[in-house]
């Protein structure tokens, strides 16, 4: 077993090779992102990332005759809009300032990486994880990371999928996370072009993590997959060795269970922006007033202290500061979004009609800059072709 999983991943590893430069898929739809893609590059369009995306064009070019299981929630919600559809999903939007500031600051602020953020597109992304499930594991930070990547990469929705999904014999095992994970969201993927797709696995805790998300992914995921994995905000990382004794088990677990499991990429904790020592969430029910940090990003991407109280910040926060001591030397990798997003106190969003919240970020904005880090990741992996 072990040797013909040596020989499939040789023969991807020389497939990916070839085909990292080639870019989106080389069907219509493909064509399509990509010329989308050259066209947002031109001075005074609206980047790829923060473009409004249309309705998934179906086979042949007629809506109606397409029976794709592709849902009216994300063919609505990816329009990014907040007049469309109304509901919970219309609080997630971002208002129209907001989408256009965003794109300002990243043009404006001239600090080293950002123009990658304003030229990246799914043909970027899609040699790295063409032909993989791309899986997105953790809290409601990571829910958003999914929605995000399903709005960027919607246009590339394969119509004609009519297999299971991965998580389609694992009932049993997701009606435990069910019964034990807070603001349960079901599993759901996405099928993608050229045998790739995307899923979600909803866990709030490190434990669930270890016990129960990690033995699932090691019986539906492939070796060849990736999962970008985080488990913080329902830690305290500030006390204890809690969170630190957590996220060594998950590294053994991990090193230990290399050939079974998927690539990992970790997802920091993002900036939090309560009026709070170190942005932090106190309690309390919304509205709430955010306020910055006390740092600065400066042009190389690094941070600047504007205040004496904020050196953790400069160093990512406690939960991510514990995760780089955890992980390193180990073929984990970790995005590095923590600088670029630490001052958008600003682009977070409104909790379901109560008012102003400072922990979750609205759309497009924040979330889809995680994307970008995640691909920066990837890219950077010894085991990317693999």
């Amino acid at each position: 077993m072990r040797l013909l999983w040596c020989l499939l991943l040789l023969a991807t590893s020389l497939y990916r090779a070839e085909a990292e430069q080639s870019g989106c898929p080389e069907t219509e739809a493909g064509q399509r992102v990509a010329e989308v893609a050259e066209l947002s590059r031109i001075d005074g369009e609206t980047p790829y990332l923060f473009r409004k995306q249309d309705r998934t064009a179906c086979p042949g070019g007629d809506d109606k005759s397409c029976a794709s299981p592709l849902s009216w929630y994300w063919n609505n919600f990816c329009s990014f809009e907040q007049s469309t559809g109304g509901g919970w999903a219309a609080y997630m939007i971002c208002d129209e300032a907001r989408q256009q500031s965003i794109v300002k600051y990243l043009r404006e602020r001239g600090v080293a990486g950002f123009e990658g953020i304003l030229n990246f597109s799914p043909c970027d992304l899609w040699p790295l994880i063409r032909g993989r499930t791309l899986w997105i594991v953790g809290d409601s930070h990571s829910y958003d990371l999914f929605h995000a990547l399903a709005c960027f990469l919607v246009q590339l929705y394969d119509h004609d999928y009519s297999q299971e999904f991965p998580y389609a014999r694992e009932a049993e095992a997701f009606a435990h996370l069910e019964q034990h994970v807070e603001h349960y969201k079901p599993p759901e993927c996405l099928p993608l072009l050229e045998g790739t797709m995307l899923c979600q696995i909803r866990v709030n805790r490190g434990q669930m993590v270890r016990e129960h998300t990690l033995p699932l992914l090691q019986r539906m995921a492939r070796p060849t997959d990736i999962a970008v994995v985080n488990f913080a905000h329902w830690h305290n990382g500030w006390e204890g060795h809690e969170y630190s004794d957590l996220l060594h088990a998950f590294r053994d677990h991990v090193t230990a269970h290399a050939d079974e499991l998927p690539h990992i990429v970790w997802k920091q904790m993002v900036p939090t922006h309560y009026k709070h020592l170190h942005g932090a969430y106190k309690g309390g029910t919304p509205p709430f007033e955010c306020a910055p940090l006390g740092v600065q990003l400066q042009p190389d991407g690094s941070l600047a202290p504007t205040d004496e109280l904020s050196q953790l910040m400069l160093e990512g926060g406690a939960h991510n500061k514990a995760a780089m001591e955890a992980f390193a030397g180990t073929d984990i990798m970790m995005t590095h979004s923590w600088n670029a997003t630490a001052e958008l106190y600003e682009y977070h969003r409104e909790l379901d009609g109560r008012g102003h919240e400072c922990g979750h970020y609205c759309f497009p904005g924040v979330p889809e800059m995680w994307i970008y880090y995640v691909y920066e990741a990837i890219r950077d992996a010894s085991w990317k072709n693999f």
